[in-house]
C-alpha cells in the first residue's frame, strides 16, 4: 500500500501538469475543464438512465422477483445500464478509453455508473438489506490482451465504483481463459457461440463468491452474452445471485 505522502504528492503532480498542458475534449475537441479529455458541457449531454432492468424483458424492475419463471440458459437477475451507447459522445469516449490508452477517462465513466447506482432504488435496497454479501466482479481480458492493452480497462471502472460504495471488488476469481476474438461485428448468434465456455473460476479463490451477490461489471452491454456467460460461471460456482452492471447498451 503506497504511503499517503506520496499519493498526494502524485495528485499534486498530476495536477499540476493539467494546469500546464489542459486536456482536450476527446468529442468537441475543445480544451477542457476537467483533469481528463472530456469537458463539463459535454457530460452534460449524457442521459442517465433511470433504474435496472430485467434481463429477459428489458422492462424496469419494480419487485423484487421480476420473473415468477427462470429461464435455465440465462443467469442474470438484474440488469443495471447507466447510459446509451447510441449517444456519441458515450460511445467515443469509452472507444478512447479502450484503444487510446486514455486512462484518465476512467473517472468519468466510472462517475457515470455511480451516478447511475446512487439514484437506483433497485441498488439502494440491495446496499440497505445485503452490503454484506456484495462483491464487485470486473468481467477479466485474456492474460495476452491484457499484455498487449496494458491494463483492463473494466478493472479501472470496477475500483473507482468499489472505493465509492464501500464495496470490495476482487480481480483473482473470474478468470478468460480462451483469447476470443472481439464481438463487435458478430450476429447475436455468433456472439453467443464466441463466448461459449470462455470463463472458468480460479479454485484458489472459490469460496470467496460462496453465496455472494455478484455485482459484474463490464464497460459496453449488446446482446448480454459474455455477461450471461460469465454470470453462469459464477453461479454454477456458488454465487447466489449475479447482477450485471455496465456503462453503456449498444
Amino acid at each position: 500500500m503506497p504511503h499517503r505522502f506520496f499519493i498526494i504528492l502524485k495528485s499534486f503532480y498530476q495536477n499540476f501538469l493539467d494546469l500546464l498542458f489542459p486536456w482536450q475534449c476527446v468529442f468537441c475537441q475543445k480544451e477542457s475543464d476537467n483533469p481528463y479529455p472530456l469537458c463539463s458541457n459535454c457530460l452534460k449531454q449524457i442521459i442517465i438512465n433511470q433504474d435496472f432492468i430485467c434481463p429477459y424483458c428489458s422492462q424496469l424492475i419494480i419487485k423484487p422477483h421480476h420473473h415468477n419463471y427462470r429461464n435455465k440458459n440465462l443467469y442474470l437477475r438484474a440488469l443495471g445500464i447507466a447510459t446509451s451507447y447510441q449517444n456519441p459522445i458515450v460511445k467515443n469516449t469509452i472507444h478512447s478509453f479502450k484503444y487510446q490508452n486514455l486512462i484518465s477517462l476512467s473517472l468519468p465513466l466510472a462517475n457515470l455508473i455511480i451516478e447511475f447506482l446512487e439514484q437506483s432504488l433497485f441498488f439502494k435496497n440491495l446496499l440497505s438489506n445485503s452490503k454484506d454479501k456484495l462483491l464487485i466482479i470486473p468481467i477479466p481480458l485474456h492474460y495476452f490482451k491484457k499484455i498487449k492493452r496494458g491494463y483492463n480497462q473494466v478493472e479501472l471502472l470496477a475500483e473507482k465504483v468499489s472505493c465509492h460504495f464501500n464495496i470490495p471488488y476482487n480481480t483473482k476469481i473470474l478468470k478468460r481463459i480462451k483469447n476470443n476474438p472481439p464481438q463487435v461485428n458478430f450476429s447475436a448468434k455468433e456472439r453467443y457461440l464466441n463466448t461459449k465456455n470462455i470463463f472458468d473460476i480460479n479454485k484458489n479463490n472459490i469460496s470467496l463468491i460462496n453465496q455472494k451477490i455478484i455485482l459484474l461489471m463490464d464497460d459496453v452491454y449488446t446482446t448480454g452474452a459474455t455477461l450471461n456467460e460469465a454470470a453462469k460461471v459464477l453461479k454454477q460456482n456458488g454465487a447466489r445471485e449475479v447482477i450485471g452492471i455496465a456503462v453503456a447498451k449498444g
